[in-house]
Formats: structure tokens, C-alpha cells, sequence
């Protein structure tokens, strides 16, 4: 029992403590050694860790910091002595000496930055004012944290107050160091020098004698009236997020509005440890809404890769699980800047479920922005949640969604997509759809499919080919548009040029057929794309089909009826809107539904879900410019838009 007790007293204490002790300082300031710690348990946690070996200065400093919790006071974590070595732990922070020297602050963001110190600082000193404590080492003892914020130690000089004089006269000298340098030599404040004028009444007024009439209170009060000092954007900002939770709901709009446009004055510092963190407490607890998306996305692009990982994909979990309409689209809109950072583990997991969501959202916007992120997200899908899952939502629109414009999306979708399917299911869904999507009544959805089928030309064996490609393109050939019957018969001659290759030389087969069973490799990289194909494959990966937006889909709205959902433009292509070249042809019109035994939509169990509705689609206007400007066939792209990549 003795040893067991004298084993316990005799336990390392510096094993016991929770904070690594470093073994070299990182600065020397003041006659005290300061290096960088962090948490044992929690590595990612920082500190900063003071030490010497005149025990009794930083003693002192540690009961008092204990005693006093306050934003503008630096906050003490831990301390503890060995071995005639006192050490204390603070939160992340460095002297306002050497944060200035290595943040490399422009003149401009210099004299936002004193603005929020100072107005920290006086801060500060009103709360030991009113404590009655005066600090008396304001000059040693101003520390900046990892988010910028300007913070008061140094409180082993602490005394009972009895006026403001001394704090404030070393307060102006600070003032002066900032900008003239800093300098032991000096002891009372100088000529403003390199101070900036606008500055002027404010250093003059705490560095006269006359500052021991003054209050903290008051010198902040007046320098946040218009036209002070401390009121500026800068300030203003920082402070808002602060009390963001007491803010009306109109004010936040107006303050995300204005904070997206004068991001760029923030130094990296204060943008990634302090206000980031703040916009993702604001969304989790508070009601930002869609707003903070854009600012996010911002200042995400400051972060490493595990900081991303740590601090926005977390935030981007919850955004994609969000009920707001408002708030997906516009995460959707933007996911090309954030999707290289999210792993196949998040997205699978995390991610996919709460998207899949949007394809059956009765709100178009919604069902259209989210085919569109598909093609940034689809290489990350794991077998079951892209080969299937996928496929049967992309089926259920491209066969029955009344909005021609997601349909044609989807179709463009998948051609983009196509080569990451597994080889065994490949050839059947992408045969499938497009042929079913060349006889879709929505004309753009037909070019589309003619575009998709020759840019996935390598993925379709010789007898497919034969049997089901050619002559489903060769109706087009009649097709009321005449731009999507110029690239029908530039696919057809394309599709007949392989074949003839085939019957002349049946040996060059499986080189024709070389890419039918490869793995996902990206079609856009391919070398071998023959020349015939290469206009569609251009086309195809360049853009997104981009129409009139669709209203909101109406459950008691008649298909067809103006302002339906059905309707994706304004007015109907007739043939006097056409030049003569281009005036649509009368004879076998498409029909107004795709059929719907083709094999596609099997893959769910709508059965007739997937089939057109009949919804007297007449031929919109979308194309009409193209017709108007060009008889090139080629510039097909007029009206569709950058795609997400």
C-alpha cells in the first residue's frame, strides 16, 4: 500500500499537464520567453505558452487573468511551475510588435485594422476602468489573437485606479509605434508623424494631459459617431457578427449584401479566424439563410485543404440538408467551387441522399439546378448510387418532367456523365435515352440527343449502331426544325462512315469498338475521337441548355395552358417567324410522347411516369435567334449556358 501511495506523489506533474510544453521559444518579448502549445487530447486546439525564470511577473499575471473574463482580455487556459520555471497558457496570440511585422498588411488594411485595435483596446481599458483597476503596462501588454483581434495581457503591473492618464498617454504611444515604429527609447507620445491625418484628434486627445478628464467610454462614443474614427466598415462588420443574433431579419440581408462587396478589406487572418467562424456560428444558430453562401464560398478559398475539410464541409453537410429552396439552388449554382473538396465519403454518405431530393422537388428551379450539379458530382458517386439510384431519377425527368428545358438538361447531363458508368450498363442506358429523347417534342431536347449520341459514339458496338442508332436519327431527317435536321444528317453520315470503315475492313472491328468496354476515362480527354464526332463532343461538354426559367409547377395547371407548366418560352416558333431557308418542315412531326417501352425507363418502377405528358408542346422560341443570325450549323449554342465544371 505505501509503495502504491508513494508511486502516486511521485508522478511526473509535467506528464500530467494538459497542454505540450514547447522546447524552444518562438519570441522573446518583455524579458519573457513565448512559444506555440496545443492540447495533448486535442492537437488541433492551439495555444500560446508563456514562460520564465523569475517565477513571481508571470504569477502574478496568471491570478489575475484568472479573476477577469472579458472579450478584450487575452483568456488564460492553464499554468503551472517546474522546476523553478513558471508557465502560462494562453489562447493563440503573439505581441502587437511582431503581429504587425509579419502580417503584411497594405496601408489601407493597416488603418482598418488600428481602428478595430484601438476600438478593442479602449474597450478593454473601460472594463478595468470601471473594475478600478488601472492597467499602468498598456505599452508591453497589447497581443493580437489568430482572428485579429487586438487583446489586453501583461497584468502584473495592475493597480487601483485613479485615473485614466497613464493608460491612455501609453495608449497614444502604441498609437504612434504602429505606424512610426516601434521604438524602447521613447516614454512620452511624440509629434503624430507618420500617423495618418484623419487619425490626428484621437492620438492628440489621449496622448495630452488633458486625457485624465477623459473617459474609455467616452473617447468611444465619440469616435463612433459619423465621421470617427472607429465608424467605418471594418468596425462596423466586426461588430455586427458580434451581436448578430439581436439583429432584425432585414438587416442581416442588408449586412450579407454589403459584406460580400468589401470582403477583399479584410487581411487573410481576421477573414479566415474570425469572421468565417462567425458566419457558420450565424447559420447553425441563427437565421442567415441563403445569403451567407456567398461570403462562405469566399473566404473558403483562403483555407488549406484540412481546414476546408474541418471548418466548410461540415457547414456544406447541413446546407444540402437544408429545407429552404432558396438556400439549394444557390448551393447548387455554385458547387464547382466546392466539389473538388468534398471526398466520395461525404458524398455518398452525407450528401447524395439530401440531393437526390431536388430531383423530385415540385419547384423547376430546384430539379433543374440539380441535374446540372450532377455532372460535378458524378465521378465521386459510388457503383449503387450512380449506375442506379442516379439513373432512375435521371429517367423519371428526361422521360416525364413537363419543362422541355430539364429535360434537354438531362439528356445533356448524361451525355456528360455517360463515360462513368459501369461498361455493363453503360451501352444499354445511354442507347436507351437518347433514342427515346430523339423523339421528345421539345426541339432543343432532340438536338441534344443527337449531339449526346455522337459525342458517346465509342461506347455503342457496329450492330447497335446498325439496328437502333441510324434509324432512330433518320426521322429527324424530316424533323420540323432545321437545325436539328442539319445535325441529324451530320450524326447519320458520321454513324454510316464507321460502319462503311467496318465493311470494308471487318479487322479494324474491335478497334472501332475499343472504348465499349472500357473503364470510366473522361470522353473529353479522348484522342481517338474521329473527326466526324469531334463538333458534337465540343458542343456537348461546352454548355448547358438555358431557357426561359421555368415557373413553378402548378398541380392544378393543364399542361399546355399559358403560363403552364409546360411552357418554357413566351411565344411559339411559327413559319413566318423563320427566315425561308429555315422555316420548319410539315411532314412527320415528332410525336408528342417518347415511347416509353425502350428499356429506360425499367430501370424504376414508374412505368408511365416516364412518359411525356401530352401537353400540345408547340415549338418554342428559343432557337429563333439562332435561326435568325446564322445558317452555320455548327452554332448550335445560342441560348445555353456555361456548364458547371
Amino acid at each position: 500500500m505505501a509503495s502504491v501511495l508513494s508511486s502516486f506523489f511521485q508522478r511526473d506533474p509535467k506528464s500530467q499537464f494538459p497542454y505540450d510544453i514547447p522546447t524552444e521559444q518562438q519570441h522573446f518579448f518583455d524579458r519573457v520567453s513565448i512559444g506555440n502549445s496545443f492540447k495533448k487530447a486535442e492537437p488541433g486546439e492551439l495555444a500560446t505558452i508563456f514562460w520564465d525564470n523569475r517565477s513571481s511577473t508571470l504569477k502574478q499575471q496568471a491570478q489575475k487573468l484568472k479573476t477577469m473574463r472579458h472579450p478584450n482580455i487575452i483568456t488564460y487556459l492553464d499554468s503551472i511551475e517546474l522546476e523553478g520555471t513558471f508557465y502560462l497558457v494562453t489562447e493563440k496570440c503573439k505581441p502587437l510588435e511582431v503581429y504587425l511585422k509579419e502580417a503584411g498588411l497594405t496601408e489601407n488594411q493597416k488603418e482598418f485594422v488600428v481602428s478595430w485595435g484601438m476600438f478593442q483596446l479602449l474597450n478593454g481599458l473601460k472594463f478595468l476602468h470601471e473594475a478600478k483597476l488601472s492597467h499602468e503596462n498598456i505599452r508591453k501588454g497589447v497581443f493580437v489573437t489568430a482572428g485579429g483581434d487586438w487583446k489586453i495581457g501583461g497584468l502584473h503591473l495592475v493597480t487601483g485606479f485613479s485615473s485614466p492618464l497613464t493608460d491612455l498617454n501609453q495608449l497614444a504611444i502604441v498609437l504612434w509605434e504602429v505606424f512610426n515604429g516601434f521604438n524602447e527609447s521613447i516614454s512620452r507620445p511624440q509629434a503624430p508623424a507618420k500617423i495618418p491625418q484623419r487619425i490626428h484628434e484621437l492620438y492628440k486627445k489621449i496622448g495630452a494631459q488633458a486625457a485624465a478628464r477623459l473617459t474609455a467610454s467616452d473617447i468611444i462614443r465619440e469616435n463612433r459617431l459619423t465621421g470617427g474614427y472607429l465608424k467605418n466598415k471594418f468596425v462596423d462588420t466586426l461588430l455586427f457578427l458580434e451581436e448578430f443574433e439581436l439583429k432584425e431579419s432585414s438587416e442581416k440581408q442588408s449586412f450579407f449584401m454589403h459584406l460580400r462587396e468589401n470582403i477583399d478589406i479584410f487581411p487573410e487572418d481576421v477573414a479566415k479566424y474570425k469572421i468565417l467562424p462567425k458566419l457558420i456560428l450565424t447559420y447553425e444558430y441563427g437565421d442567415a439563410g441563403p445569403n451567407i453562401l456567398i461570403p462562405l464560398f469566399k473566404l473558403g478559398r483562403l483555407l488549406d485543404e484540412a481546414e476546408y475539410q474541418r471548418t466548410i464541409v461540415p457547414c456544406l453537410c447541413k446546407l444540402f440538408g437544408s429545407p429552404d429552396r432558396t438556400t439549394r439552388v444557390k448551393l447548387l449554382e455554385r458547387i464547382d467551387e466546392f466539389a473538388p473538396h468534398l471526398t466520395q465519403q461525404v458524398v455518398n454518405e452525407k450528401i447524395f441522399t439530401n440531393l437526390t431530393s431536388g430531383f423530385l422537388d415540385t419547384n423547376p428551379a430546384v430539379r433543374e439546378s440539380t441535374v446540372k450539379a450532377m455532372v460535378s458530382l458524378a465521378e465521386k458517386l459510388n457503383y449503387n448510387n450512380l449506375n442506379i439510384e442516379l439513373m432512375k431519377y435521371l429517367a423519371r425527368l428526361q422521360g416525364g418532367d413537363e419543362h422541355g428545358g430539364i429535360r434537354t438538361n438531362t439528356t445533356i447531363c448524361l451525355g456528360k456523365i455517360g463515360h462513368l458508368l459501369a461498361p455493363a450498363k453503360r451501352q444499354g442506358i445511354l442507347i436507351s435515352a437518347f433514342t427515346r429523347a430523339l423523339k421528345d417534342p421539345f426541339a432543343p431536347s432532340r438536338m441534344a440527343s443527337v449531339l449526346a449520341l455522337s459525342a458517346t459514339q465509342q461506347f455503342y458496338p457496329i450492330v447497335e449502331i446498325a439496328n437502333r442508332i441510324v434509324p432512330s436519327l433518320i426521322p429527324l431527317t424530316c424533323d420540323p426544325e432545321k437545325q436539328v435536321r442539319d445535325q441529324a444528317f451530320k450524326a447519320i453520315r458520321g454513324f454510316l462512315e464507321k460502319l462503311e470503315k467496318a465493311s470494308e475492313n471487318p479487322a479494324c472491328i474491335p478497334e472501332l469498338e475499343a472504348g465499349v468496354k472500357a473503364g470510366a476515362s473522361s470522353i473529353l480527354d479522348h484522342e481517338k475521337v474521329p473527326q466526324w464526332a469531334s463538333w458534337a463532343l465540343k458542343s456537348l461538354s461546352g454548355k448547358f441548355y438555358k431557357g426561359t426559367p421555368p415557373p413553378e409547377v402548378k398541380p392544378s395547371g393543364a399542361p399546355g395552358a399559358p403560363g403552364a407548366a409546360g411552357a418554357t418560352s413566351s411565344r411559339p416558333v411559327t413559319p413566318n417567324s423563320l427566315p425561308e431557308k429555315n422555316k420548319p418542315m410539315t411532314t412527320n412531326k415528332p410525336a408528342s410522347k417518347p415511347a416509353s417501352n425502350d428499356g429506360w425507363g425499367d430501370l424504376s418502377d414508374g412505368g408511365d411516369m416516364f412518359a411525356v405528358k401530352d401537353s400540345n408542346d408547340a415549338i418554342v422560341d428559343d432557337w429563333s435567334d439562332v435561326n435568325s443570325k446564322s445558317n452555320d450549323a455548327d452554332d448550335w449554342g445560342v441560348g445555353w449556358d456555361t456548364p458547371v465544371s
